[in-house]
């Protein structure tokens, strides 16, 4: 991805969330290849009989006007259809099936018109090699209507996508590879997705000038082999898919294909990436490189003009998707050409690897493209993909390297970097050789000699960054600029430059401190500049400080200069944190030097062109790919990935010296040479496809809990292997363990099994942070996740290899709201609200509760209508309000500084974090006219890694953003559960609302709206909802958390106040850091563990004593009260006859459930295998005594039965009672209370207790009766 980046900064931009439905291919049985006959598909005039909705992804359900969508369709592709599986897995040679190639083909493209003229859209491309399918621009309401085809699998909206070396080749070991395994990539094919390839260029083996670039230029086709204007042994075609005029950011633009996929002058960032892969090299005489690169040395190497590409015997294939500038949504079908580039139907031409230096910030898992990159992978094709460089927000690094399959790349710095080259004119100190970055966005090839020259002055002290508008002329001056300093990043570089400019300056000199700064300029296209290394600063400042200092730069300068950078293996800040493990993930996989690398510059012949970013490392590892394929033709794309991901030993770090985390740059550094020799992999048994391996996001509910995993060691070797393993940590929680055997053994050719355990002890866990991030960002605290994470070693003979793994434990509170209703009000209007439950109050979390007055309940929309990602987040649960107004008052605190009105709302979905795939909106009519005057809605801030709640207000007619505050009220230095969580709370300032805080009547209306990414439609919207800020119906006071929260910890109490005794409705409590829970939505009335609803009532309802419900229970029986009392609670329901029988004995499985639902009924999932082997899952009281398990009340018989049939004695009875309340400290007198309970007896203790609590009194003739039957009218008293 070719952004400006710099340390410590990121770009977190909104994009588009598609939220498909997995992916489902209709597998065919391979016919012969002389067959064509073309598999089945539902004829397209049948309906659905699905249900039509289910199949439409959730940002398109509600999307407006103009979009663009994949189709997938039924049947297999015809890659699918007519290749064996051994083509699929590499292991023999396409078969020739043209024929039914193209007849499956014209059967899409039949398809694809109807759909088209059905929906009133346009057909952009269609798709068949690897999937059926049909991209269409229409009205978004038209195409939802396609989902009623009986041929229609599932409907996608496009997410756009932006496009995201001599000393590299060293430093990954590459020349080493070429040197000792002789393999170069020879005979391997990669397809370069990206803004095409300026295949004339020295480089590539073509003539090397501009005017042979300009020849090609003037042609739409493809030129001839015999023309001199390409090697057609290096490169070998492919198609241009979009046009120099196509943008997908312009609703109007639309693709002009044709067969000259020739990198556009103004672009250059593919022709770059297919350098560093495969290119020739460029010697110091600016001509190809035609020498033998197995026989090459360092020194060669670091002198040639433009170093080889890491596979310099590959073969390239240019797939161009982007125009001269801007987005694309041509990837799906470039995908799918990568397995028929000529589109003959003749498979023999496919492509082995791709190479995709493209993506969206914080895309979805989800994404179609992630679909198609993972059926490549099951035929045969590795795609090899850049994390991005949006910088270090948690998940920021989104589709299509989320993809499971793929090969997800990050940035890390080499050993030396291509820099271009200035001279010091004057002074005599200042003469000589400078070096930087020249900015990106000026004309130096078109620039006029004097225009790149002149005299450099300091800037003024009190605008040294350049940041704000200058208010003296410098009169034709260079100006020198700081780039940055230790506090936040001051501004870009584009409006530094328009600064200068304005104020009469020719030219930008920005001082870095870096001696090679891993950074990159845009500038602008009025003035040039250079950002110039710390070593060249410091030699000409002390002559701009003493009055000035002239310098010179040159076109031919662009990478002429190399220099050693002292942070071989360091994390470029702007790489991509990617996945930490929610739905099974961690990425990205591994690191390669991207930055400051030279490469082929496009239309300048033989010239340099120097860029930074992950897109700039994935072609390293897409080379180094090729070279694994050359040595292991036997392996598929999952062993090519896990030789690259398993050999990358080299651990990465931080400035700070800190290594990097998994979620970071993966396994590590790559390393060529060890990667082709890898004959051993190691991989996840459960889904090879990934090669890491994560226990995931765990809720710790209590005492120790342990997980387990299984790796896979696969030998294709001629050797047994012994390794010891290990695991190495590169972030630590306390109280986890994550362990292995200490050896293993794997056969020649055979496999082995490893099982790796994390141990959690919730007692001794503390939140920490990963030693590698920064504590804060901007100046604030930055959200983090404690998550102990690392690589499993195993280690022979000193050689290593190794596997990203990762466990991020969360310890679960269990906390909720005592009172069975809010109806106990004192003549003042108020009411306590008792806490209890499991809280926590240690190791950095402490738990935390909103309450609110619940304004909106919204049911579970169909679980087959939200698929992936976060998009469940979006579908609303409950939706309340509070304020602190009234507190604030009472306390007489400032409400004009510190009122805040708070927004609870809770989703039937976790979001992996708060981030912009799920958007909340609320728009808020404080004004009455029905018309919204604020917006309250989710946000971000560049490089920032916390989630906002931003208030939009009007400002001269236009919204703009006139408050922010950090989510759930605190910043990321007090855990408030930002992470895996269903609840958020979004405060906004009362001030900033225009609420006067002495006015009692005032009045807004709210609503809360939910949308998947940037789509215009809502997929939830709640009611309509009215609240008084400052005399809320319901409003309530306690132990401050922070100001839009409380203390949730047992014993703790709030207290409830009501404005008036005729205030009806119910309260919403928010448990934050409560366990997910069961948000399935499959059992009635459960809606997870985080949400709590409480009705309001005006005053209490005594007990029905007087009537027990039950006909068998006479008012004069001796515990008809307390009966009463059982029913009146739901403790107890009585038979369907109305009886009670309270002399019938109570049996094991009426005592769970009585024991169940006087803890209130508690959210709880029973496990899927029954505990004891009498009680079937079936049981009717099976989750009862199945909690009663879990909880250590009953333990069962040593035989493994629980007896549900058998009757409790009251000695038993007594167990379960001590056991209920926690088993207590408690010490049994020497004597016992009752004459026939000895002190030996095996319950002595708990019938003690019980007798010390008042619960037995036991008879008046002394004796407790220990073996005597508990009667149901017993148990209730």
């Amino acid at each position: 991805m070719n952004h400006e980046t710099r340390a410590g900064r990121g770009r977190a931009a909104k994009t588009c969330l598609a939220t498909a439905l997995g992916l489902t291919l209709a597998l065919g049985t391979t016919l012969p290849a002389s067959a064509v006959d073309v598999p089945s598909a539902p004829k397209a005039d049948d309906v659905n009989p699905q249900n039509p909705d289910a199949l439409i992804s959730s940002e398109l359900k509600g999307a407006e006007g103009q979009v663009a969508v994949f189709v997938q369709l039924q049947g297999p592709s015809a890659f699918e259809a007519t290749q064996p599986k051994g083509v699929r897995s590499g292991s023999q040679a396409p078969v020739q099936a043209a024929a039914q190639v193209q007849a499956i083909r014209q059967s899409v493209k039949t398809a694809s018109s109807s759909m088209a003229s059905e929906s009133n859209s346009k057909v952009l491309y269609s798709t068949a090699n690897a999937m059926r399918g049909v991209a269409l621009q229409g009205d978004a309401e038209q195409l939802r209507q396609l989902a009623k085809r009986s041929d229609v699998v599932k409907i996608s909206k496009i997410v756009p996508k932006y496009r995201n070396n001599a000393g590299s080749v060293v430093d990954t070991g590459t020349l080493d590879s070429w040197t000792q395994t002789k393999e170069t990539g020879k005979g391997v094919k990669v397809a370069v997705i990206d803004s095409g390839v300026d295949y004339t260029h020295a480089d590539f083996g073509g003539p090397g000038t501009t005017d042979g670039y300009k020849k090609a230029k003037a042609s739409t086709d493809m030129p001839a082999k015999d023309s001199g204007l390409y090697d057609p042994e290096k490169f070998l075609g492919g198609y241009d898919l979009a046009g120099d005029a196509y943008d997908a950011r312009v609703a109007s633009s639309v693709p002009k294909p044709d067969t000259n996929p020739l990198d556009c002058e103004a672009g250059g960032h593919g022709t770059h990436v297919a350098g560093t892969i495969g290119g020739y090299g460029v010697g110091e005489d600016g001509k190809t490189f035609k020498g033998d690169h197995t026989k090459l040395t360092k020194d060669q190497v670091l002198k040639m003009k433009i170093g080889p590409g890491t596979a310099p015997g590959a073969q390239l294939i240019g797939l161009r998707v982007f125009g001269c500038e801007g987005s694309t949504n041509l990837v799906l079908e470039a995908l799918d050409r990568a397995l028929d580039p000529n589109m003959d139907g003749d498979f023999s031409d496919k492509a082995d690897i791709i190479n995709m230096s493209l993506g969206s910030d914080f895309g979805p898992a989800d994404d179609p493209q992630n679909d198609v990159i993972d059926a490549l992978s099951r035929q045969g094709i590795l795609s090899v993909i850049a994390a991005g460089n949006a910088g270090d927000a948690h998940e920021i690094s989104g589709s299509p390297g989320s993809a499971r399959s793929a090969l997800t790349v990050a940035n890390s710095q080499g050993s030396t970097a291509v820099q271009d080259k200035a001279e010091g004119l004057s002074p005599d100190s200042a003469k000589g050789e400078l070096t930087g970055s020249y900015s990106g966005s000026y004309d130096y090839q078109g620039a006029k000699p004097e225009d790149l020259q002149g005299d450099v002055v300091a800037a003024p002290a009190d605008n040294k960054f350049g940041c704000s508008p200058f208010s003296q002329n410098f009169a034709g001056k260079w100006v020198m600029l700081d780039w940055e300093d230790n506090g936040p990043f001051p501004c870009g570089s584009k409006v530094r430059f328009d600064n200068v400019a304005a104020a009469g300056g020719k030219g930008v000199v920005l001082e870095s401190d870096y001696t090679v700064d891993p950074s990159a300029i845009a500038g602008n296209a009025k003035i040039p500049g250079l950002l110039m290394g710390k070593k060249s600063v410091d030699k000409i400042k002390p002559a701009v400080q003493a009055g000035g200092a002239k310098i010179k730069l040159a076109p031919e300068w662009v990478g002429a200069a190399r220099a050693e950078t002292g942070n071989k293996d360091q994390v470029n800040d702007s790489t991509s944190r990617g996945q930490h493990g929610s739905n099974g993930v961690i990425k990205p996989d591994v690191a390669a030097p991207g930055t400051n690398i030279g490469s082929a510059g496009v239309a300048q012949g033989n010239g340099v062109s120097i860029k930074t970013g992950t897109s700039m490392a994935t072609p390293h590892v897409a080379g180094i790919a090729a070279l694994v394929q050359q040595k292991h033709q036997n392996y598929d794309p999952q062993h090519v990935k896990a030789a690259i991901m398993n050999s990358a030993v080299h651990d990465v770090h931080a400035a700070n010296g800190a290594t990097s985390a998994v979620d970071r740059v993966g396994s590590g550094r790559v390393d060529a040479r060890r990667a082709v020799d890898q004959d051993v992999t190691v991989y996840d048994k459960a889904d090879p496809t990934l090669v890491s391996s994560t226990f995931g996001v765990t809720e710790i509910k209590d005492g120790k809990q342990t997980f387990s995993r299984e790796l896979v060691l696969d030998n294709a070797g001629g050797a047994a292997h012994t390794y010891k393993v290990r695991f190495d940590a590169s972030t630590d929680v306390p109280g986890v363990s994550i362990s292995a055997p200490s050896s293993v053994t794997v056969a020649k050719g055979g496999k082995a099994t490893v099982k790796v355990t994390a141990t959690v002890d919730r007692a001794q866990l503390e939140k920490t942070h990963d030693p590698s991030e920064a504590v804060t960002q901007l100046g604030r605290a930055r959200q983090f996740l404690a998550s102990e994470s690392g690589r499993l070693v195993l280690t022979e003979a000193g050689q290593d290899m190794r596997l990203p793994m990762s466990i991020a434990p969360k310890p679960a509170a269990d906390m909720r709201v005592d009172n069975a209703k809010l109806d106990q009000w004192d003549k003042d209007g108020n009411s306590t609200v008792s806490l209890t439950g499991t809280g926590l109050d240690k190791g950095g979390w402490k738990s935390a509760v909103g309450a609110f007055e619940l304004g909106a309940k919204s049911d579970r929309l169909d679980s087959t209508k939200l698929a992936g990602g976060n998009s469940q987040f979006a579908d609303l649960q409950y939706v309340g309000t509070s304020s602190n107004i009234p507190q604030l008052k009472a306390d007489k605190g400032d409400v004009a500084k510190d009122g805040m009105i708070n927004f609870g709302i809770s989703s039937w979905g976790t979001a992996s974090t708060i981030k912009p795939d799920v958007e909340m909106e609320i728009p808020i009519d404080t004004s009455g006219d029905g018309r919204p005057d604020f917006f309250a809605a989710l946000g971000r801030t560049d490089g920032l890694d916390y989630p906002l709640a931003n208030l939009y207000g009007y400002v001269n007619g236009e919204l703009k953003v006139i408050d922010s505050q950090p989510v759930n009220g605190s910043w990321g230095d007090t855990d408030t559960n930002t992470f895996d969580t269903n609840a958020v709370v979004l405060p906004v300032s009362a001030a900033k609302l225009g609420i006067d805080p002495a006015k009692a009547d005032t009045k807004l209306t709210y609503q809360v709206n939910t949308y998947s990414a940037n789509v215009s439609g809502a997929v939830d919207r709640s009611d309509a909802v009215q609240f008084n800020p400052v005399s809320p119906k319901v409003s309530f006071t306690g132990e401050k958390f922070n100001a839009s929260l409380f203390t949730d910890l047992p014993g703790k109490k709030l207290t409830a106040h009501r404005s008036s005794d005729k205030v009806k409705g119910d309260a919403l409590f928010l448990h934050m850091h409560n366990g997910t829970g069961d948000l399935s939505g499959i059992r009635k009335g459960e809606d997870g563990s985080k949400a709590e609803v409480k009705t309001i009532q005006s005053a209490a309802v005594p007990p029905e004593t007087q009537n027990p419900m039950f006909k068998d229970v006479p008012k004069d029986h001796v515990f008809y009260n307390e009966i009463s009392w059982l029913a009146n609670k739901g403790v107890t329901k009585g038979w369907a006859d109305g009886t009670f029988r309270p002399n019938q004995a109570v049996q094991r499985d009426q005592m769970a459930a009585f024991l169940y639902r006087m803890a209130g009924s508690p959210q709880y999932t029973p496990p899927t295998k029954s505990p004891f082997k009498d009680v079937p899952t079936s049981h009717v009281f099976y989750k009862e005594i199945a909690w009663m398990s879990e909880q250590g009340i009953t333990k069962g018989w040593s035989d493994g039965t629980f007896r549900p049939t058998q009757q409790i004695n009251r000695d038993q009875m007594a167990a379960f009672f001590y056991r209920m309340a926690g088993s207590p400290a408690y010490t049994a007198p020497k004597a016992s209370p009752f004459k026939d309970v000895p002190t030996n007896h095996v319950f002595y203790k708990e019938i003690a207790w019980m007798s010390s609590q008042g619960i037995a009194k036991g008879w008046s003739d002394g004796t407790f009766r220990p073996y005597q039957p508990v009667k149901r009218d017993q148990m209730a008293a």
